[in-house]
Parts: structure tokens; sequence; C-alpha cells
């Protein structure tokens, strides 16, 4: 009988966030199944090596040195909701919540409030009213849902909000927001990256993850996990996150590939729909682009440990420079200059805004990004210009997380 083949295709992704670093978790294919893009799951060896300088007696090399290399699993995954209809809850997470976690991208979630008028507004901010607590920064990155008055049928994302319960918004209304327009915040969690204070605070802001991949009658483990996450799509298409793990491996064996809970629905889409902001704004302006990317612009490392299995320990994340890039078609300097706003140090947010459907809505925002680069390109018959702006990070959040970038679903 011959060997079989093994089809990465009927494979299973598991990922569970662990308690500490060092304890392995279980994960469970009825909780913890990542859904992933065929084709895209990749790792390497545990193993590497090292030619001898030994001389051998001879014109042959003596026997190479077999060691051990930090090991590295990466997928790619549609960024999508918990499904059409789902209610957010502290129990009910978007798919990708243990491997957003595991990134350094700490999760929030935040119970619904019922609409209310606002007390004051403006063309880009709307000051709320009753149910909305007045801790600075504590719906940073979150959607308003406006009804009543001016900006009725809007779901602006909110780049700043103050003690004074003043959300700025990344929308900009013909009209002043008023008293008229009344603001409902959905049920949602956010997801920003982190700069633990210290080691107590790692291990809620960078836990580690163990990850099961069954392989067509195979498995693979590994423990000790983090990673770095980029995000990029197209206009029309869903969002897609990329992360790129790196961690201890603890060994494969057979094993029969487990009947799994996935989240198999599809993922929104990058499209204004009907009465709806435009997908993609920066600076309160819709821009017509045909990709886009949102880099992390960090790095994992896995530091040398001999009290390892492979001489290597648990990757630890390091800094990030979040840089956005799209390819926005060129237009009347008279109405957008970006080599201006370079020259002029401009800062000024960047919203992203997939899909209408709650439970299936996702939003991806930087509050606050400077505009660094611009450079001429075609797109078709068009001139357009390939644009790079930096995220920066405009201070804590309400729950101690860094502001250049904030992922959420509502």
């Amino acid at each position: 009988m011959p060997d079989p083949v093994i089809r990465p295709r009927n494979g299973v992704l598991l990922i569970a966030l662990q308690s500490a670093e060092g304890t392995a978790a279980t994960p469970s294919a009825a909780t913890d199944a990542v859904p992933f893009e065929d084709g895209s799951v990749s790792f390497n060896s545990p193993y590497q090596t090292e030619q001898s300088a030994e001389a051998s007696g001879s014109l042959v090399s003596a026997a190479p040195l077999v060691v051990g290399q930090p090991a590295t699993i990466s997928f790619r995954s549609r960024i999508k909701g918990a499904g059409a209809g789902a209610t957010y809850s502290s129990s009910v997470k978007p798919p990708l919540h243990a491997a957003l976690q595991a990134s350094g991208m700490r999760g929030q979630f935040t119970a619904a409030i019922a609409a209310a008028a606002l007390t004051a507004g403006t063309t880009t901010s709307g000051t709320l009213g009753t149910g909305f607590n007045t801790t600075a920064q504590a719906y940073r990155g979150m959607p308003l849902i406006l009804s009543g008055g001016p900006g009725a049928g809007r779901m602006p994302l909110i780049t700043d909000y103050s003690a004074a319960k003043v959300a700025v918004l990344s929308d900009l209304y013909g009209s002043v927001l008023t008293t008229a327009t009344l603001a409902a915040l959905p049920a949602n969690w956010t997801y920003a990256g982190t700069s633990p204070a210290d080691n107590s605070a790692r291990a809620t802001d960078h836990p580690c993850a163990t990850i099961y991949w069954y392989e067509d009658g195979n498995l693979y483990q590994w423990v000790d996990c983090r990673a770095t996450v980029d995000f990029d799509g197209n206009s029309a298409r869903p969002g897609m996150a990329a992360f790129s793990f790196t961690g201890v491996f603890v060994g494969r064996s057979a094993a029969a590939v487990p009947a799994a809970t996935i989240a198999s629905h599809s993922a929104p889409l990058l499209v204004q729909g009907s009465g709806l902001p435009p997908a993609m704004q920066v600076n309160r302006k819709g821009l017509a682009i045909s990709r886009w990317s949102l880099s992390n612009g960090g790095n994992i490392e896995s530091p040398e440990d001999p009290n390892t299995s492979f001489g290597y320990g648990a990757g630890q994340i390091g800094g990030r420079t979040p840089v956005f890039e799209a390819d926005p078609l060129a237009t009347l300097v008279s109405t957008r200059d970006v080599l201006a706003e370079i020259a002029a140090f401009s800062q000024y947010p960047i919203a992203l805004q997939f899909g209408s459907v709650a439970g299936n809505r996702a939003s991806l925002l930087l509050p606050v990004a400077q505009p660094i680069e611009a450079s001429p390109t075609d797109r078709g018959s068009f001139r357009a210009e390939t644009t790079r702006w930096q995220g920066t990070s405009p201070g804590k959040d309400a729950y101690g997380r860094d502001g250049d970038r904030i992922l959420c679903f509502s």
C-alpha cells in the first residue's frame, strides 16, 4: 500500500490562550477553531543545520551540527464577526479573539447603550447624553448609531472621547449635529495594541497561546506562541488578517482531524451601503482606492534559552510602527493635496468600515495618522498616488491600551 499523501486543505487550526507562559492550554475543536484561508498555513522545521568546520582526515566534511531554531507558524484569515444577528457579550466573541489577543491586541467588551439625545454637537462631534459614562476614552474606536435629527442613518466611529462626554467622530456632516439627534452604542468587542507597564501587566496585555494544527491525519503542536498581525484588503472585498506566530515546537503525532465548530459565514465587505458613510475615509473624506494595508511594523523574537527542547524560548513582542498604505486616485490639488499635508506634518483619522449587519460588522480606525509618503503611480488609465500614513498613539484608552489602531466588531 503506498504512503498516503497529505492534503493541507483537510486541516483544522485551533488556538487557545494560556493561563501563563510555560503552561500549555488544551485547545478544543468545539470552541477554539480559527477560520483560515486555504493554502495560507505555513510553518518551519524546529531544526536547522550548521556545517562542521572540523577536519575529518579527508576532503569529505565531518558530520553536520543539527541545532534548534525558533518555531514559526503563520496563516491568513478573513476579518469577520460572530455572525449576522449575533449579540456580542463577554462570552460571545469574534472568531479571531484568541489570535488577536496573542498578537498583543487586547480585547475589550462594551455593552450596548440605548439611544439618547445629544446635548450638543458640531459637524464632527457630538456630546453624548444619558447612559454614556464620563470616563475619558471609554469608547474610542467604537461606532455610534445615529437616528432622529441631523446625521440620522449614519454610523460614525469615535476617534476621541472626553470626560465631558464629547465624542469626536470619523465623519464630517453637512450640518451641525443637534439635540434632535439620538446616539446609541451597539454591543461590541474592540482590540487595540498594548504596552505592558510591568511583568504582571504582560500576562494580560501579551498573553501567549497554544496552537494545534491538524493536517489530514497529523497533529502539530506549539506552545508559548505570540504573534504580529498585519491587515490588508481590496475595494469591495473582505479585510484580511495575516498572523505570524513565534513560539516553541512541542512535536507532531498521528491524529484524526476533529469535527470542529468553525465560523464559516461570509465576511463583511469594504463597500458603502445605502445611507451609510464612505466605507474608507481619510481625514473625513472618502477616497477611491483599490487596495489598502496596515502593517504592524513590529517584530517577534524568541530569545536563546538552553533550558528548552530546541534552545529557544517563548516568542516575545517587540515594538511596532503601524503604517497604513493605500492607492487613492489622484485629483486636483485644490481638492486634496497630500504633499502639502506631508510638509505641514498634518494629523487626522483614517477609518475603514466593513458591512452593515449587526453581529457581522467590523471597523478599523487609526485615530491619529500622519502622511509620510506619496508617490505617483497608475491604476489602469488613471493617475493614482501610493500614499503611506504612520499611525501614532494619542495616549492610553480607558482600559490601558494604546490608541494607534483599533479593530472593532459590532
